[in-house]
C-alpha cells in the first residue's frame, strides 16, 4: 500500500533565519519520506522530495556548508557520507542485498571522499538517490517465475565482484555446472564469466572517473584478480586501456 505524505517545511510559519524544533520536525519527515522512496523503490515520490532535500542543504537555519569553517567541500562531503548511509539502510531494508549495499556504500564512500567540488558531489548524491532505489538490482520476490538464465543474472548482479566459481554458482542456484552454462550462452551470446567481468567493467569505469585509487585497487575492488588481467579485459571491451580512458575523460 502506498503511504501518503503530508509535510510542508515553506508553509509552516517558520522564521527563516532561526532554527526551531517545528523546522526540524518538518525537516526529519520530509527525509522519511525521501528513505521510504528509496526502501520502496518509489521514483515518484522520490521525485517530489529530492529537490527539496537539496534545498535545505542550503538553508541558513541548518548552515550545513559552514559547519567545517571555509571548507564548503568538507563540509558537504560530512553530510553525504552520512546520507549515504541512511540511503543503504533504506535499501536493504526494501530488499537490496547486504552485499550489494556493502559495495555500493563503499563505492560512493569513496568517491565522496576523493570530490573536489560541490557539483560533483551533487552528481554524486543523485547517483546514489538512483542507484540505491533501482528496484532492478534488488532480490527478486518470485525466482520460480525466473528463467534459469535470469537467475544467474540476478546472482552475477548481487555477487559480480566475489570469486565464486561457476562450480559453486551452479551449486547455489541448485543446476548441473554444465547446464547452467550452456543455456546462458545460447540466451546471452557470451559466457557467464564474460558477462560477469563486463558487469566489473562497468563498476571500474565509474570508479576510475572519479576516484583516486590506483588500477590495482580499483581492480580487486571490483572483483579481478590482478590488475594485467583487468587491464587486458578492459582494453578489449572499451579499445583502450583503463589509464588511457581515465586520460581521455579529463581532457
Amino acid at each position: 500500500m502506498k503511504q501518503h505524505w503530508q509535510v510542508d517545511i515553506s508553509n509552516s510559519h517558520i522564521n527563516r533565519n532561526e532554527l526551531t524544533p517545528e523546522y526540524i520536525e518538518a525537516l526529519h519527515k520530509l527525509r522519511e519520506k525521501l528513505l521510504y522512496g528509496i526502501q520502496s523503490g518509489d521514483r515518484e515520490l522520490i521525485a517530489e522530495n529530492e529537490k527539496d532535500i537539496y534545498q535545505k542543504f542550503s538553508d541558513e537555519q541548518l548552515n550545513i556548508f559552514n559547519r567545517v569553517p571555509n571548507n564548503k567541500v568538507r563540509s558537504y562531503k560530512n553530510i553525504l557520507l552520512s546520507h549515504n548511509t541512511l540511503y543503504s539502510y533504506a535499501a536493504e531494508k526494501g530488499g537490496l542485498s547486504a552485499w550489494q549495499c556493502h559495495f555500493i556504500s563503499e563505492k560512493y564512500a569513496i568517491m565522496i571522499e576523493h570530490a573536489e567540488t560541490l557539483s560533483e558531489l551533487d552528481i554524486f548524491h543523485a547517483n546514489m538517490i538512483a542507484e540505491y532505489s533501482d528496484l532492478t538490482i534488488r532480490k527478486s520476490k518470485r525466482s520460480d517465475k525466473l528463467t534459469i538464465v535470469e537467475i544467474a543474472e540476478n546472482y552475477i548482479e548481487m555477487h559480480f565482484s566475489e570469486d565464486i566459481s561457476m562450480e559453486e554458482m551452479a551449486g547455489k542456484l541448485h543446476v548441473h555446472p554444465s547446464h547452467l552454462m550452456r543455456a546462458f550462452k545460447k540466451e546471452k551470446g557470451v559466457t557467464i564469466s564474460h558477462y560477469r567481468n563486463m558487469r566489473r567493467v562497468k563498476e571500474a569505469k565509474e570508479l576510475i572517473l572519479f576516484s583516486h585509487l590506483s588500477m590495482t585497487e580499483i581492480a580487486i575492488m571490483v572483483g579481478f584478480s590482478n590488475s594485467q588481467y583487468f587491464s587486458r579485459f578492459f582494453k578489449e571491451i572499451e579499445g583502450i586501456t583503463p589509464v588511457e580512458f581515465k586520460k581521455n575523460r579529463k581532457k
